[in-house]
């Protein structure tokens, strides 16, 4: 537990003043405590505390007043609000303003200093990485992997080159921002950049769209409208996934590029077109060739450069800097701190195999931005499919621990176990007092034998000698919690002892969440 960190408590109450200061202070923290709205505001800028306890119902000013000025001094405030009136509105008013959790009357003290722990925790964490906050929002594509910067090179080439560009690559892999950095590179940036996605206009309207049409040419074309090709002029065309565009359609696009000039439906005039054409898809136009689903006129007409956009799991370096860079993004939206994603968190997120590439990616980040409490993203908070998905950790053997071929300390000769017996015990230092515990982990393996609980001096048997010690020297009302945290205390100093300190590794093999791993680390001091 850190001395320093400094708790402000906000209530009215005297009673919930008195039991959260004696609590805290107990617990090692630095308090301060406040009775008004106005009074906590005052000691939020003097006392400067690493996080607020805040009461909603309170007389002068109520706790979200307070809330919404304490987030204005600073946005990466943590507070945690309370109230004895668990109303949705109130709830959801409290977490829009920003508050990190939200406490309903009367408490469960224990899961207070757990969520306290937590919040600290995240809070340290964040402090810990602050230039990934920094990150500058510069737009249009990322990446420094070497496929990108293929992919770089052939946007430079072709910019300065008025021919028309394909661009391939798999559905959400960023084809139109590829299209815009040609279009803003090239000697058309002043003029207009229109993107037209050909799945999403029926067949019926394509025409229209491309086009233009006259007032009168159907029904509802109560007034003349120019066409993308038109509205266009003198810039870029972003037809995007043009597989789907059907054969009649393609057969007008292919005379259009020939001949530089449309006809509006319904019209005779013919109207001279001044555009450069890019052309986008995520299906093998080879393919639809062979099945006469594109032509290949038209195919040759539209590759006069192809680009093939690689999909993000072939360029997982890009990773961390895309979502380190969608997360700051946006923050700038919500005009808020943009959230820090913790070096765990990007690990995993490296190893899953992206099938909604970049789009996807960007969607994940937006989500856990928006329903994490913490300052930072942790494994934990990650969607379920990308955990499962992602880093497998696996426990190491470390060089530290020696495995030796003993009898247990205290448990005296072994002389009763069978041949092909071999008997186990591993040391480790527990935490920092360096102790082992060894009589605590020796295991008997049994090869071709009977298992442990079949012998004398078994794990079940020194748990129970364990507990009967304490049981007769604990007092009166103090038995369970002392055993219990006593085990959880060795158990959690050993796992992180055996994993040389790294939590998301020591939670994985335990079981639990990184977030409570953490909590239990301050409670215990470890």
């Amino acid at each position: 537990m850190s001395v320093q960190s400094k708790i402000l408590v906000v209530d009215d109450e005297h009673s919930v003043r008195w039991a959260f200061g004696k609590t805290l202070k107990k617990a090692g923290y630095e308090v301060a405590l406040a009775e008004t709205g106005t009074k906590g505001l005052s000691l939020f800028e003097s006392f400067e505390p690493d996080l607020v306890l805040l009461d909603i119902r309170m007389p002068e000013m109520d706790g979200l007043q307070v809330l919404e000025r304490i987030r204005s001094i600073k946005p990466d405030a943590q507070v945690i609000v309370m109230t004895a009136y668990s109303d949705m509105e109130t709830t959801v008013s409290a977490m829009k303003l920003g508050a990190y959790d939200f406490l309903t009357k009367p408490f469960n003290i224990d899961e207070c200093l757990l969520l306290i722990a937590r919040g600290l925790s995240a809070r340290r964490a964040a402090a810990a990485l602050p230039e990934q906050a920094q990150t500058p929002v510069t737009g249009g594509l990322k990446g420094s992997s070497p496929p990108m910067q293929e992919v770089y090179k052939l946007i430079g080439r072709v910019s300065a080159e008025d021919v028309t560009v394909l661009i391939t690559g798999e559905s959400g892999s960023g084809k139109e921002l590829v299209a815009q950095a040609i279009h803003y590179n090239s000697n058309r940036a002043a003029k207009p950049f229109w993107a037209i996605n050909c799945t999403a206009i029926t067949e019926s309207l394509m025409e229209s769209e491309l086009f233009g049409y006259e007032k009168g040419a159907f029904t509802g074309a109560g007034n003349s409208k120019s066409g993308v090709f038109e509205l266009a002029q003198g810039g870029t065309l972003f037809l995007d996934e043009i597989g789907d565009m059907s054969v009649e359609m393609q057969a007008q696009l292919l005379r259009v590029l020939e001949e530089r000039q449309i006809v509006r439906v319904g019209g005779s005039k013919r109207i001279k077109v001044d555009v450069r054409i890019i052309a986008a898809t995520n299906k093998d136009l080879r393919k639809a060739i062979r099945s006469n689903r594109f032509r290949e006129d038209l195919y040759h007409r539209i590759k006069v450069i192809e680009i093939c956009l690689p999909p993000l799991r072939e360029r997982i370096e890009d990773i961390p800097l895309l979502a380190r860079n969608f997360a700051v993004q946006f923050a700038n939206q919500k005009r808020g701190v943009p959230k820090v994603l913790s070096e765990e968190a990007l690990a995993v997120l490296s190893a899953y195999p992206w099938p909604g590439n970049v789009r996807e990616l960007k969607n994940v980040v937006e989500q856990v931005s928006t329903l994490t409490r913490d300052q930072i993203i942790l494994v934990d908070h990650l969607p379920p499919e990308i955990k499962r998905s992602g880093v497998r950790v696996q426990p190491p053997i470390p060089a530290s621990l020696a495995v030796e071929a003993v009898s247990p300390p205290g448990l005296g000769a072994r002389a009763d176990l069978p041949p092909g017996v071999v008997h186990h015990s591993v040391r480790a230092p527990i935490s920092n007092n360096g102790s082992s515990a060894e009589a605590l982990v020796a295991t008997p393996v049994a090869i071709g034998g009977k298992g442990d609980a079949d012998y004398p001096g078994s794990s079940e048997e020194r748990i129970k000698e364990l507990v009967s010690a304490e049981i007769q020297r604990s007092p009166v009302g103090d038995a369970y919690q002392r055993i219990m945290d006593m085990v959880e205390r060795e158990l959690l100093g050993q796992a992180l002892s055996i994993f040389e300190g790294n939590q998301v590794q020591t939670a994985h093999f335990l079981g639990i969440t990184r977030n409570t791993l953490r909590a239990k680390i301050e409670k215990y001091e470890l």
